[in-house]
């Protein structure tokens, strides 16, 4: 009977464990690969939004610098910067300050608002600083001709733009501390016989758009923003940001942190995600053109696999939880089932087995209601049956 009861007991487990695994392990793994790419594709979108958000902040500063060049305190400048009269030009220099100062208080984005001449030297400076623009006294106004930005934008033709790296702000040659990061936009402004009269400059405050990737930052998830050397414009700790050779050449970059990732994620023109050791990396470029043709930098999302997975590991867990529950369920609903199956045929066999040895005294009772009663009503009639002949046999 324990054959019959094991064989049983097996079926159940058979029927039921099938459907439990194909089924149970379809759905787990269809739905773990959901989640892990609806989780991917999050952090994917944090990054690209980033990008967005700097790429958003950045796309109006050419016109403002356009604006500035066409602008009529300007051109009456450019009109008396040849002229004899020296009081005139000071009261035109005056009112071309003045304009530059109203300008810098208005936009309060840039750190620096100057006109420079065709040599390079400032005329017209507006600084911006806790909060206050400041018109910079002729004292201390700087040449800047040995500048590559000076440069860049005076070989320029006119209408177009220079943007320069972001890299920190140099006053007399030095880095400025505390440090100020900034982006440099310059056009240059031509008189109507095509001679070189200046350039007007641009120091956008950096600080602007890198404290969104800063904001970002959790005690597990690192936002970084880094150029195309993998130099850091931005990260968690302070001491790691600047490490290039033209600002602070600490030498700390990407690459030492993320070694076999930086090819994967520096220069790509598209987002990315890369997954690496125990962390998911995603990265978003962003650049200083609407046609995508300047490349700033690409803002990069580490998190550690088990935080950004949580969902998927807690998914798992809890399905194999359930599946487990189920399968014990069905494992004492088999065995209860096997029981109340065979404990009538073992009943009966021992009492056939009895009635084999003489031992009739006992009553067939079953209380199922199914075939085995059927069959335990025919035994009683023969145990019945076998009295009376016992008995006809004794009289003789």
């Amino acid at each position: 009977m324990t054959k019959i009861r094991n064989k049983l007991l097996l079926a159940f487990i058979l029927v039921s464990l099938i459907p439990l695994v194909v089924l149970g392990g379809y759905a787990l793994t269809n739905i773990t690969k959901s989640l892990r790419s609806t989780n991917t594709s999050k952090l994917s979108d944090k990054v690209s939004l980033i990008s967005f958000q700097i790429e958003d902040f950045l796309k109006n500063v050419s016109d403002d610098l356009f604006y500035l060049r066409d602008s009529v305190p300007l051109r009456n400048f450019l009109n008396d910067i040849a002229g004899q009269d020296p009081e005139l030009f000071e009261k035109t220099r005056k009112n071309l300050e003045q304009d530059f100062l109203a300008f810098s208080e208005n936009k309060k984005i840039y750190y620096q608002v100057r006109f420079l001449n065709a040599d390079g030297m400032e005329v017209v400076r507006i600084d911006r600083n806790h909060g206050k623009s400041i018109i910079v006294p002729q004292s201390r106004l700087q040449n800047k001709k040995g500048r590559y930005y000076f440069a860049d934008t005076a070989k320029l033709p006119a209408g177009k733009l220079m943007i320069s790296p972001l890299d920190l702000n140099r006053e007399h040659g030095k880095v400025e501390k505390p440090v100020h990061p900034v982006i440099r936009y310059g056009t240059p402004v031509y008189a109507k016989n095509g001679q070189l009269l200046g350039i007007v400059l641009f120091n956008v405050n950096a600080d602007n758009f890198l404290s969104l990737v800063r904001k970002k930052n959790t005690a597990h998830e690192k936002v970084l923003f880094i150029d195309g050397k993998g130099f850091y414009y931005s990260h968690p700790d302070p001491a790691m940001e600047w490490g290039g050779k033209r600002d602070l050449n600490t030498g700390n970059n990407f690459d030492k942190e993320f070694s076999g990732t930086t090819g994967r994620i520096i220069g790509s023109l598209t987002p990315a995600v890369v997954e690496e050791d125990a962390a998911l990396i995603a990265a978003s470029p962003v650049f200083l053109d609407p046609g995508h043709t300047r490349l700033l930098g690409d803002v990069v999302d580490v998190v550690p696999t088990k935080y950004v997975f949580k969902s998927v590991v807690d998914f798992r867990n809890i399905f194999l939880a359930i599946s487990g529950a189920v399968f014990l369920a069905t494992l004492f609903l088999g065995i209860s089932l096997a029981k109340s199956i065979t404990d009538p045929i073992v009943y009966l066999t021992k009492l056939t087995q009895d009635m084999s040895k003489g031992k009739l005294s006992s009553a067939v009772v079953v209380s199922t209601r199914d075939e085995t009663k059927l069959l335990a009503e025919s035994i009683e009639r023969l145990r019945k049956s076998m009295i009376i002949l016992l008995k006809r046999v004794r009289k003789k």
